[in-house]
């Protein structure tokens, strides 16, 4: 709604009795317009009545300059959604007027215009005024424009619009809360301090189980806070909430929602001294800021540095075994951290301190040798020593030639010991991609981590072909005690075997095969066997398989990109080699796409005739299909030349 004051008319009124007197009344304006003036009892009549008094004095001038008088008549009107935003939208009369619309408000029991915002003579006539604090209750709020013109002369004043509106908005919602715990076994709760000037304070409220109960009201530059109510931090987790509270008293929108921060329980049962194992769990952390990245696992010895152990993807798990190397009589303390996909929050959970007591370990464990089985997995051959002491056996691989391992696989029997000869499998590993470096971990009876074995490593063979030859090459075998005695390469052509070569020596990696008596077109593979000199305590006559790397001949192919019907080179075919014939098709086409020729014999091709006659001399395009003899593929496109 709004309503035209009596000011309001005034300014109507006032513009159009002006136009009427000075309409009538030329040299009596003067007097007139002070009579107007007077008459409506308002000192801005007083000061136009003044204005068109100079008017109408100017030299020469036998009656009124009415463009010089175009007082803009302003009317403004105005809707009120929800008593909480007065939407004002005003014109004028003369919307051509250059000059500054000012969007002014007046709290009814005060007698100063607040200035809003300004809107160019030439720009949209609305404004938005949505209330805020100070107006916590409903208040009669007026409304006017104002314009300055560029010319003083024409400045003006709206109606007025009025109602009663008041603060119905909800502060914004406190954003990145993280909670975490510190040293001191507290939770402490950080979040982004909001800027609004309506802010008055922040309430912290933990969930008690049944309500999210009250803790504390903080100054509105608060964005810290550490709760030491809080105990017992490491057997339970706790849930906090931060409200916003404005100056009006009104709270944001967190308290009616779903959303909490929630701190990272750890959960370490003692370090199992037969398991060696510190198996840790944790809560996952919710709502983290900007969305979960991950949690990182540390541990520190004793009072040394913390050391990451491991980091977890958001969606794996909530669970690790640690396998370190635990040692007696020492102190191992763990945390875990969760973070932001930014990486620029963090929450820190409780840290659980284990005091860790072991049990005795075998002698030693050996591997015998490392050998590629069936061409797919790896078979690792082991002695360990003194017998009955090895209740699990841990198998770990390095895939950066022993630089760094990982655990893939691990041995038990159930009621007994790992027997002092035996072997464990790969079925994991690339034999085709590299070599692979192994080591095994033996655990006593409860176990304990104590003693690993040396670090063998598999042959990866790797072959390469010419026209003439092929050849093959080998990374040296990794270790024995007695060393490489010398390798000796083997062949199958088709799956027959057709050599196997004398040892070669320690020393040579590598061999040259120019297939004297063999099919270029027949698939040729070979592998490479390691055989390690006499004596081996553990394993005499050791030996190592490498896997089998095979050659099928790739197909060749040239074409000639002109020939001369009847001529030397008088017909178009491919020089070809490793081509199944019968897979042959070459279709010739003229330069507008239109099919000449067409054959499948690879050996006559083309003869440079079109229905009998000589092709006429010009470009022509061609469309080739093949298969190699191994049965790829193949499609080639080109053009050629037609000489005469």
């Amino acid at each position: 709604m709004f309503t035209l004051h009596t000011k309001s008319v005034i300014h109507m009124l006032r513009t159009l009795l002006l136009l009427i007197v000075c309409s009538f009344l030329c040299f009596n304006a003067i007097a007139s317009s002070t009579y107007y003036a007077s008459s409506f009892g308002d000192n801005n009549m007083a000061d136009e009545s003044s204005k068109l008094t100079e008017a109408l004095q100017v030299p020469g001038a036998s009656c009124i300059n009415f463009s010089s008088l175009s007082i803009p008549t302003i009317i403004l009107s105005a809707t009120f959604p929800s008593l909480l935003m007065a939407q004002l939208k005003w014109s004028s009369n003369d919307p051509t007027m250059p000059g500054t619309f000012f969007v002014e408000r007046q709290e009814a029991s005060a007698a100063v215009w607040e200035q809003l915002a300004q809107v160019a003579y030439n720009g949209l006539l609305e404004y938005n005024d949505t209330i805020s604090y100070p107006y916590c209750t409903s208040t009669q709020l007026y409304y006017r424009i104002r314009f300055e013109a560029t010319d003083p002369a024409n400045d003006a004043f709206s109606n007025y619009v009025d109602e009663f509106l008041f603060d119905q908005t909800f502060p914004n919602d406190v954003q990145n809360i993280i909670v975490s715990i510190n040293s001191d076994s507290y939770p402490v709760i950080k979040w982004d301090r909001l800027l609004d000037d309506d802010i008055a304070a922040y309430e912290i409220r933990r969930w008690n189980g049944s309500i999210w109960s009250f803790l504390i009201k903080l100054p509105s530059g608060s964005d810290t806070y550490t709760d030491i109510q809080a105990d017992s931090t490491c057997d339970r987790s706790y849930s906090y909430r931060i409200i916003a509270i404005d100056k009006c008293d009104r709270e944001s929108a967190p308290i009616n929602s779903e959303q909490s921060q929630r701190t990272v329980t750890l959960n370490l049962p003692h370090i199992d001294e037969c398991e060696r194992l510190a198996e840790l769990s944790w809560s996952s952390y919710t709502d983290m800021p900007g969305g979960l990245g991950g949690y990182k696992i540390f541990r520190r010895i004793n009072y040394g540095l913390p050391i990451e152990v491991i980091t977890i993807p958001p969606s794996a798990t909530t669970t690790y075994s640690d396998a370190y190397q635990f040692e007696n009589g020492q102190n191992y303390t763990y945390y875990i951290q969760a973070y932001s996909n930014s990486g620029s929050a963090i929450s820190t959970s409780c840290q659980q301190t284990r005091l860790y007591s072991g049990s005795d370990v075998p002698d030693s464990v050996y591997i015998t040798k490392v050998s590629v089985i069936n061409d797919r997995d790896v078979r690792i051959d082991f002695h360990s020593s003194p017998g009955s002491t090895v209740k699990k056996m841990i198998l770990e691989r390095s895939d950066n030639g022993g630089i760094s391992f990982t655990a893939i696989d691990s041995l038990s029997v159930l009621g007994d010991f790992v027997p002092e000869d035996y072997y464990m499998t790969d079925i994991t590993a690339d034999v085709h991609s590299q070599s692979y470096s192994y080591r095994l971990v033996a655990y006593d009876y409860c176990g304990t981590t104590k003693v690993y074995s040396n670090i063998p490593r598999t042959i990866f063979l790797q072959c390469s072909s010419t026209q003439t030859e092929n050849s093959v090459d080998w990374n040296f075998y990794e270790t024995w005690i007695k060393d490489v005695e010398g390798y000796k390469v083997y062949r199958t052509v088709e799956g027959q075997t057709t050599i196997d070569s004398s040892y070669l020596l320690s020393t040579i990696n590598n061999y040259t095969d120019p297939l004297l008596g063999v099919d270029p077109t027949k698939k040729v593979c070979y592998w490479v066997v390691a055989a390690e000199k006499p004596g081996n305590p553990y394993l005499n006559d050791a030996t190592s398989v490498s896997n089998i790397c095979c050659i099928i001949k790739g197909a060749t192919f040239y074409m000639p990109n002109a020939f001369r019907p009847g001529g030397i080179n008088s017909r178009l075919r491919p020089v070809v080699t490793f081509v199944d014939p019968q897979s042959f098709t070459m279709t010739i086409v003229n330069r507008w796409g239109q099919q000449l020729f067409e054959t499948t014999d690879i050996v006559n091709g083309w003869d440079g005739l079109i229905d009998g006659q000589l092709a006429p001399p010009g470009l022509y395009a061609y469309l080739i299909t093949y298969k190699s003899v191994g049965g790829q593929d193949y499609i080639k496109r080109g053009t050629v030349f037609v000489l005469r």
